[in-house]
């Protein structure tokens, strides 16, 4: 790393001390012209050199410049070009400063000026990728989990709903810059009932900075709402109603009312999905608890319904031009049930073991989140921001199960109990001042704390008396994580082209169990680790650019992986957490480069203790398969992606994002050493086109490459989708018609024990046949913007301010 950077700053350097040219612009009423857009033309033929904006006070400036003669114009909206004298650069002249041009009002003023410009669906920005999430037809009654499935490098695994970002699973979720500290199941499970219609962005930040918390080795996927601005009262009302093997159904409506110092707003949302999964496996497999090596042949079917209710209201108030205070509330009431049928057969030597069993899982969850902020401008360069945050998860589930299978631990009639109670206190601060015109820092300090209480377990009805079926099959759980952060970004404005950000997050960690049925159970540890971070960004002119970076992540295992439950999968394994997990360490090294509105990144990463998905282990109760998180020794990747917008026609524009990769990882809890490299790739692409008649289209997919994860090996898949959009007019919406998976292609094959033996002689087949494989699924959406804009009025109290605050 330090040779690489050694390299760049002596570029940079000399850079600087080539040529330079700056100046200021301003109005004819004195004041500064922010973002002015500031030319440099060669005199000899008046082509264009370079070109640069304005900064807040109207200066700008050039450097890297070759020996010639030139001149300088200036362009604003509403006033005349202005153009400087000539000038000559040169070994005796290498700087020039063309002092303040004033720009004059344009002769003739329109009385509004309406722009209409398409945001790029992808762009970049520091630490990642971001998504225009309304750009997609498909997005209108779609939930955040569909969307993001859709998003490019993202990959959600539909069995488990685990989230890989690039191809590396350990992605944190935030929603607003606010982290879901909640098992990953419960927050996948939070994204899959909320509405996507009331989403404005995705940010997908594989190498965030400073700022940002460490957690998380994939990087993190921060989604971001809408801000209502308008001033009145303004809102939309959106309905949804869709069928695939069954039906789906939503609705939203939200409000605000803004009146310039106060502004009010509040939502409901309404989601209901029923699905349908199937699960196909078979192969041989050593379970003792059933008498040895077996050949077995197994059928899942899974029928899902799920059931939302969404709340939130919130309130701003300004207390002065500078200071605003608010505070936002939020609850999302779910009810889930899952219906089971699974049958299948175990061929032992002298025997056929034939399984059949009905499940049936009824969850209740209620997650929610307070906040309260205060924003203040303290001067013309410095800005501090409070934020107090609550969050709250309860999950209360049980799962029934009818068996004939009474050949193992478990009984004929079984039930699995899962109850948590999960609560997050979050404090920060955050402080920037600009400390001089080319210089800017950015600081913050932050405390976590989190107290989570769980009882899961299986249980045994006998002689009509529910009772546990012993170690290793139920627990009791009590656990506490504590966590302070502070952070320090100074950002260099060496010149106009080059910007260099470095910093630092420093985060001590304490997570410890203050109960545990199970002493194996029993956490403490501590984690105190500097997180350095770097960012060099070079201009090379007025839409190019390069960017290079450095940081460090940490995953931190969740509670739930810590063994917070036992739940039952089949008559011989359980799935469970690993006490005995590691935090992962992770280091990225990221070269950037955009080329107008192209996107090309390529990035190195290195993980010291990556945490594997679900494994085949041996646990406490001998013979029986725990299913349970662990960690292999190390990770590499290498991957590049691009993102490539193309603009046929004025009615047709494609985006495609094309990811390669080179993995290699290392396992060593297998009983024997597993190595392994391998290459992948996939492509994610929209084609979007504008039709007569207020009609436009879009036709959307992915295909993601076979790899590996650990000894599984997994097949290739991908996915057609179709949306259809009309513009009704005169107010009245638009009504949307979306398909999903048009061809009924998505279907996910995997082979486990394909490179190593594992502990119990694994060589099995698994395919899963998600709800649209075979049929696609169909959603009609109407969408109707509501409200009554209050009229500008001029005030002598301020008033022109606040407006130009809107």
């Amino acid at each position: 790393m330090k040779p690489i950077i050694t390299t760049i700053m002596a570029l940079l350097v000399t850079c600087s001390a080539m040529a330079q040219v700056s100046g200021r612009a301003q109005t004819s009423g004195g004041q500064a012209a922010s973002f002015a857009t500031v030319t440099l033309h060669s005199n000899t033929d008046s082509t264009f050199t370079r070109s640069v904006l304005s900064n807040d006070a109207g200066e700008f400036i050039f450097s890297g410049i070759s020996k010639d003669l030139y001149f300088i114009s200036i362009k604003s909206l509403g006033y005349q070009t202005v153009r400087s004298v000539v000038f000559q650069l040169d070994d005796a002249h290498p700087t020039y400063n063309t002092g303040t041009l004033t720009l004059q009002p344009a002769d003739r003023q329109l009385s509004e000026v309406v722009i209409r410009a398409s945001k790029p669906v992808v762009r970049q920005q520091e630490g990642g990728l971001v998504v225009d999430a309304q750009a997609s037809i498909l997005t209108k009654g779609s939930t955040v989990m569909q969307v993001l499935a859709r998003s490019p490098g993202v990959l959600v695994d539909v069995q488990t709903g685990a989230i890989s970002l690039n191809g590396k699973s350990g992605v944190m979720l935030m929603i607003d810059g606010k982290l879901l500290r909640m098992p990953a199941a419960q927050a996948n499970a939070l994204l899959a009932g909320m509405q996507a219609d009331n989403i404005d962005k995705i940010e997908l930040l594989s190498t965030p900075p400073a700022k940002y918390d460490a957690d998380g080795n994939a990087g993190l996927i921060n989604i971001v709402t809408k801000k209502n601005k308008k001033r009145g009262m303004s809102g939309s009302v959106s309905v949804s109603a869709g069928y695939g093997r069954g039906e789906k159904l939503s609705g939203d409506a939200n409000v605000t009312y803004n009146a310039g110092k106060l502004s009010l707003n509040g939502e409901y949302g309404y989601y209901r999905s029923k699905g349908y999964g199937l699960l196909l496996a078979e192969g041989t497999e050593n379970v003792p608890l059933i008498g040895g090596q077996t050949e077995f042949h197994y059928n899942g079917q899974w029928k899902p319904t799920a059931n939302s209710h969404n709340f939130g209201a919130g309130a701003d108030y300004r207390l002065s031009t500078k200071t605003t205070i608010g505070g936002r509330f939020y609850v999302s009431k779910s009810a889930g049930q899952n219906k089971g049928h699974n049958f299948g057969n175990y061929l032992l030597p002298d025997s056929n073991l034939v399984f059949d069993s009905q499940l049936l899982g009824n969850t209740h969850s209620t997650y929610s989140h307070q906040n309260a902020y205060l924003q203040s401008i303290l001067s013309a360069a410095q800005q501090l921001s409070i934020d107090l945050d609550h969050f709250g998860h309860q999950n209360n589930g049980i799962t029934s199960v009818q068996s004939n299978f009474s050949n193992s631990l478990f009984a004929p009639t079984q039930r699995s109990l899962a109850n948590s109670n999960i609560n997050v206190w979050v404090a920060k601060a955050d402080y920037s001042d600009a400390l001089s015109k080319s210089l800017k820092l950015e600081s913050g300090v932050k405390g976590t704390f989190t107290s989570s209480k769980s009882v899961a377990g299986i249980e045994n009805l006998v002689n009509g008396q529910w009772q546990p079926i012993g170690a290793g099959t139920s627990n009791d759980l009590g656990t506490r994580e504590n966590i302070l952060a502070a952070y320090t970004t100074l950002a260099l404005q060496v010149d106009s082209l080059t910007k260099i950000s470095a910093g630092g997050r420093y985060e001590y960690s304490h997570n410890y169990t203050s109960h545990s049925l199970n002493a194996e159970f029993a956490v403490d540890r501590k984690v105190k680790k500097l997180f350095p971070s770097i960012f060099i960004t070079r201009k090379l002119n007025a839409t190019d650019e390069l960017q290079l970076s450095y940081t460090e992540r940490i995953t931190r295992p969740s509670f739930n992986d810590l063994a917070s439950y036992v739940s039952y999968n089949d008559p011989v394994s359980v799935f469970t957490g690993n006490p005995a997990l590691k935090p992962t360490i992770t280091r990225n090294l990221k070269l950037g480069y955009q080329l107008h509105d192209y996107v090309l990144n390529l990035v190195y990463s290195h993980d010291t203790n990556p945490i594997l998905g679900v494994q085949a282990l041996t646990g406490p109760t001998e013979g029986l398969v725990y299913l349970k998180p662990a960690n292999a020794d190390w990770q590499r990747n290498l991957t590049l992606q691009a993102v490539i917008p193309v603009k046929v026609a004025s009615w047709w524009e494609m985006n495609y994002s094309l990811l390669a990769g080179w993995h290699q990882y290392r396992v060593s809890f297998f009983p024997s050493l597993l190595q392994k490299g391998y290459t992948s790739w996939s492509v994610n692409f929209t084609e979007s086109f504008k039709l007569p008649k207020s009609f436009s289209a879009e036709l959307s997919g992915n295909y993601y490459s076979s790899g590996y994860d650990s000894n599984l090996k997994i097949g290739g898949n991908g996915v057609i989708n179709l949306g259809l959009k009309k513009e009704l007019g005169n107010q009245n919406g638009t009504l949307q018609l979306s398909v999903a998976d048009v061809f009924g292609t998505s279907f996910f094959r995997s082979h486990m024990g394909t490179l190593v033996t594992d502990s119990f002689n694994s060589n099995v087949h698994v395919q899963y046949r998600p709800e649209s494989n075979g049929r696609p699924i169909f959603r009609l959406s109407y969408t109707r913007p509501l409200g009554i804009s209050v009229k500008k009025q001029e005030r002598k109290d301020g008033g022109n301010e606040e407006r130009s605050r809107m």
